[in-house]
Parts: structure tokens; sequence; C-alpha cells
């Protein structure tokens, strides 16, 4: 069966033209499509600009360094979910393990058969979709991820901070602008919750979209109010440019309500609720979520940019 579209965009990242065309015919031939690159600088400059289901590159050749491609991928929130296979030459065992320990989901020798490759493509694209519910928008994961995740910190015993995001009077704005500069907003907040988790953050943070205008993210304790501070200084500077002129400087856009009244809904803002395991166990996936939930739906009673933390304690 030929892959959909939506999920047969792979990168390659090889050295030697010859190589490479052969490489792009074969996937081609299989109802792929193929983006083509020959050095490390190249491949991550493309990677920031495109989405791709899958990533072939080599181990070591010329300008590139599939280790360093690897760990790089998966230090980045935009896209450590990306699948990862790597040709290698070398028949040392520590050069395969190596390529594991960098976050490759698997590899291959070099002189390769075709077919063991395509089969291998395809168990990767595989995996990649049963493991990640990935958000058709963001790319980032979604509510099964989401809940796996939660679990799997409760599990583990180690302090966390749950973040809850929502944004204030998206429904209203992509009403009245509509759904493609609804998208863009909504790419936009991920984009500064990426930022700010990379800047602030550490690699054993999560982020996660559940649906909509909603976020989850998770980082340790010591940094959640940064995190959330960061985002809201990066949302507050850039919610102008989603409006018009006119409708930015007035601070507001005027729409129609259910009764057909014309009424002022201010500009958008971000609402943030925060629980943590410091001073009180959480121990139910269900507990986190209403708590975080209940933390959120009070900030947005504010009607402005804020994060609220939940500082009970028992």
């Amino acid at each position: 069966m030929m892959p959909q579209a939506d999920e047969g965009n792979i990168l390659v990242v090889i050295n030697e033209q010859e190589q490479r065309e052969f490489m792009t015919l074969l996937l081609i031939g299989e109802g792929y499509r193929v983006k083509t690159c020959q050095s490390q600088t190249e491949a991550l400059g493309i990677l920031a600009k495109e989405s791709f289901n899958l990533i072939i590159t080599e181990f070591q050749s010329g300008d590139i360094d599939g280790l360093q491609i690897c760990k790089t991928i998966r230090q980045s929130f935009a896209y450590r979910h990306i699948p990862i296979i790597l040709l290698i030459r070398s028949k040392e065992l520590m050069d395969k393990i190596k390529v594991i320990y960098a976050g490759a989901d698997d590899y291959i020798e070099f002189p390769f058969e075709p077919g063991e490759l395509l089969a291998r493509i395809k168990a990767s694209l595989w995996r990649a979709t049963r493991d990640l519910d990935a958000n058709p928008l963001t790319k980032l994961p979604g509510n099964a991820s989401v809940l796996k995740e939660l679990e799997s910190r409760i599990k583990s015993g180690e302090p966390f901070a749950v973040s809850y995001l929502d944004l204030n009077k998206f429904k209203e704005f992509n009403d009245y602008y509509g759904f493609e500069r609804g998208d863009r907003v909504i790419l936009h907040t991920a984009s500064v919750i990426i930022n700010a988790l990379e800047k602030f953050g550490s690699l054993n943070d999560f982020l996660g979209h559940i649906g909509g205008d909603d976020f989850l993210f998770i980082v340790t304790p010591d940094c959640v109010e940064t995190v959330c501070s960061e985002i809201i200084l990066q949302f507050e500077k850039d919610t102008a440019t989603f409006y018009t002129q006119e409708d930015a400087n007035r601070g507001y856009i005027i729409v129609k309500n259910r009764a057909g009244e014309l009424c002022r809904i201010p500009l958008l803002t971000l609402s943030i609720g925060i629980i943590s395991n410091e001073h009180k166990a959480l121990d139910h996936v269900g507990q986190i979520i209403q708590l975080s939930t209940e933390l959120k739906n009070y900030a947005k009673t504010f009607g402005k940019n804020i994060f609220i933390k939940d500082r009970r304690r028992g």
C-alpha cells in the first residue's frame, strides 16, 4: 500500500551525489516524497522549515556527522519525535551501539539491499504512528501521549510540575478572522512554548498539544515559573501581529453575540494553571488533569496574560 501524502515525507542526508540520486529514485518509486541534502548544516536548516516523517542520514561522511544530527534532533521539542535511520559502513559493534545511544531508531549497513531498507522504513513509520498520536497541525504529541507521559511521571516519583495553557477569546478570534489565521496563532503559540522550554527547561521536559488552543507541558518545579514567564513575555510581544493594524491599535475586535448584539472582544491572552508534586502527592492522572484545569479556568477569570501556581500543601 502506498504511503499517505502526510505520512511519507522523508529527509535524506547523504554526501555522495550518486547515492543520493539512487536513494531518491528508490523512495519516490515507493510513493514517498523526498528532500535530499549533502551536509549536516543543510539538513538542520531544512528541518527547521519543513515537516518530515522520517530522516535517513549517513553515520559519518564528508560534512555529515550522523550522531550529532541524532543528538540535535532528540534535544528539540519541535522534531524530537521524528524517527531516524542511520546508514553505517562500519562493522564495529561499538559504532552501532553509539548510533542507538545517540537516539537513532534503526540502522542499516552499507551496502544494503533495497528491499531491506524499505522494510525498515515502513517499520519505523508504523512505530512512529503507533507511539505518537501527533496533533495534525503542530505535530506535537496528542492526548494519548499526554496521558502516557503523566502516568510515567507519577510512577517515577521524581519532582515535576504540570502546566495547562489555554488561549483566552480564541474562539471569537477564530470566528472573526477565519481558521487560517487561527491556525497561525496556534502554531505561533506552540513555537513560543518550545522556545521557552529550550531556553530554560531540560531534556527531560515534555510538551503536548491537547487540541485546539490547549497545551500541556511538564518541567521540573524549579524552572516552571521562569518558563511560564518567558512564554507570556514573548506572547505579549507578538499579540498585535495577529490582528489588523486598526484592531490592534483599538485593543479589541467588534463581533456579534448570539443575540445579535455588538460586543467588544479583547485581544488574545494566555492563561496557565500550574500544579506540582513538590508539596502534595499527585498519584492519579485524573487528579492532575482536574487540578490543572481548575487552576487554568481560575486564571482565565483575570482576563489577562497570567500564570497561577497551586501553592497549597497536603
